[in-house]
């Protein structure tokens, strides 16, 4: 039973419409007022700003309950003392509003100071996993692939791995994908590749992924054999000259990736798709799966981005998006560019998301990709960006949302400042550190000081326990001792994200620190006609302006 009657929910002017649309759809035996206050967005208001603007608007309260946005800044006593009644600060987001009402109605207590959904973080990790079902259990697939059910819009959202033939880890691949949630394996070969081997790897990756999507992507699909088109879920590649032949000999439970057979234009490429996908419906194959082709950055990128939304208006089929063209093809960290791309591909509507990890620098895309699946599923469930999403779940690994921990405490004794104190040498050991990415392990050597000779060579993954081990063998001096522990949490850096370890070496350089090294270089492409000298006079030429007029 209701405790309250009347609510009154505060709101900016561009959120008004959003949380009228959520108002609306709720059914309630109490009465909600929505007004939005003169704010844009919420944090560039203050409970100040609120308490004057309400106080003008309303007068005294009548109200059971007054609700504020969670990132208003302050305290909502303020405002209470202006109106005279309960007022407390909601939830960060729109899309929680629903569950924010359903605590109130079980007599939880706000609070004036922090957001709803943080000082109840545990609930709203739950109700948000309520609505997902509650979202998921109103739909119906339009057909199934390997047991897995592929939807028309997301969410679900699915996602596929593909894996090389020749790929060394490729057991330990499929292993980490089928852990992360991954709905399926997309074996790939490219030109020139062994048939036999093809097979043979279709065929391991079948026996791995079990119950779940097993997708063939090469150049030719049409010239696949039988045995490999038995294998396959899905068939990827598909133009529309490969149809007729591929028809042949491809049973109709199977489903087929269909491509544009040109990204010459947006028009041109839609037509061509619109084609091969009724070429395919003439043949019989309906499990059909749009792939309209995703470019890499300066190659196209936005275009696609612009050919996908297009293709997903015009054809009622199930999308594909692959991301591995983007973060394969650009040197930045693979983890903020995967969740931008998920996030992006459940805007547009995907149903799936093709990933891989070919480099190096991608490696650990699998667990990215379910990560960033997660926020953008959260994204979309609670009307909001993908920031702040319950159970702190992000894509956050080398900076974090704010400056961690509290300041020291007050010291006991005076503060010396240190600057560059020279090494002392230990006298009968030195240490030669390293990192084994193929063992999954750091290494550490201890020699002989003079002759150089290893007299132990100890490895494990946990740094602590390394040194703790070394130290117990050898008489290490303490400047020596601290040393190797510095090298050891480097080592753990470097193993833990599959970066290059040199010792007495950084491991991570940050941004700034580039910029500094890199001087004027790092500024070629900078618009000379926008800075004019070091002294501080900027002139900014007009638009269409004649160079050197």
């Amino acid at each position: 039973m209701a405790r309250f009657r009347r609510v009154l929910l505060v709101t900016t002017r561009s959120a008004y419409g959003l949380v009228l649309e959520i108002v609306k759809g709720l059914r309630k035996d109490y009465g909600i007022d929505v007004i939005p206050s003169g704010a844009p967005v919420a944090h560039l208001a203050t409970c100040e700003d609120l308490a004057r603007e309400l106080r003008e608007r309303l007068g005294r309260c009548t109200y059971d309950l007054v609700l504020v946005p969670g990132l208003v800044r302050g305290s909502t006593r303020v405002i209470e003392e202006a109106i005279g009644c309960r007022v407390y600060k909601g939830t960060r987001y729109a899309g929680d509003i629903p569950l924010l009402l359903e605590l109130l109605e079980e007599g939880v207590e706000l609070s004036g100071e922090a957001p709803a959904d943080e000082v109840y973080s545990e609930a709203f990790s739950s109700g948000l996993l309520s609505l997902y079902d509650a979202e998921v259990s109103r739909k119906e697939p339009l057909f199934e692939l390997g047991g897995v059910g592929v939807y028309l819009d997301p969410p679900p959202l699915g996602l596929l791995l593909e894996v090389r033939v020749d790929d060394p880890e490729l057991g330990k691949r499929i292993e980490r994908a089928i852990r992360a949630g991954f709905e399926g394996v997309v074996v790939g070969c490219g030109s020139g590749c062994d048939p036999e081997l093809f097979a043979k790897t279709a065929a391991r990756v079948r026996e791995l992924v079990g119950r779940g999507i097993v997708g063939v992507d090469v150049p030719r699909p049409a010239e696949l054999s039988r045995e490999v088109l038995e294998l396959a879920d899905l068939v990827f590649n598909v133009a529309r000259t490969d149809v007729d032949k591929l028809a042949e000999r491809l049973e109709r439970d199977k489903g087929v990736v269909a491509i544009p057979s040109t990204v010459e234009s947006i028009e041109e490429a839609l037509r061509s798709l619109e084609e091969t996908v009724s070429e395919l419906r003439r043949a019989g194959l309906r499990r059909v799966v749009v792939d309209p082709l995703v470019r890499p950055p300066g190659l196209g990128l936005a275009e696609s981005i612009a050919r996908f939304y297009s293709s997903k208006k015009r054809l009622r089929y199930p999308h594909l998006f692959g991301t591995a063209n983007v973060y394969e093809m650009i040197d930045a960290d693979s983890h903020g560019v995967v969740a931008l791309l998920v996030s992006t591909a459940m805007e547009l509507g995907a149903s799936l998301v093709l990933a891989t990890e070919e480099s190096n620098k991608a490696y650990g895309a699998v667990e990215e990709h379910s990560i960033a699946r997660h926020m953008a599923c959260a994204s979309h469930l609670k009307r909001s960006p993908p920031k702040d999403v319950p159970g702190g779940i992000n894509l956050l690994l080398l900076k974090g949302k704010r400056a961690g921990g509290p300041p020291p405490p007050a010291p006991g004794a005076p503060v010396e400042r240190v600057n560059v104190v020279e090494y002392r040498p230990d006298p009968n050991y030195y240490v030669r550190v390293y990192v084994d990415h193929a063992g999954e392990v750091i290494v550490v050597d201890v020699l002989e000081t003079g002759s150089g000779r290893t007299l132990a060579r100890l490895v494990g993954e946990d740094p602590a326990s390394l040194a703790r081990a070394v130290l117990r063998k050898f008489d290490l001096t303490p400047e020596h001792a601290a040393y190797l522990g510095y090298e050891l949490g480097k080592a753990e850096l470097a193993l833990k994200f599959r970066r290059e370890y040199e010792q007495d070496s950084p491991v991570v350089v940050s941004p700034a620190e580039r910029v500094a090294r890199g001087g004027e270089t790092v500024f070629l492409f900078r618009e000379k006609s926008l800075i004019t000298s070091r002294s501080g006079a900027t002139r900014v030429r007009n638009v269409g302006e004649e160079e050197g007029g």
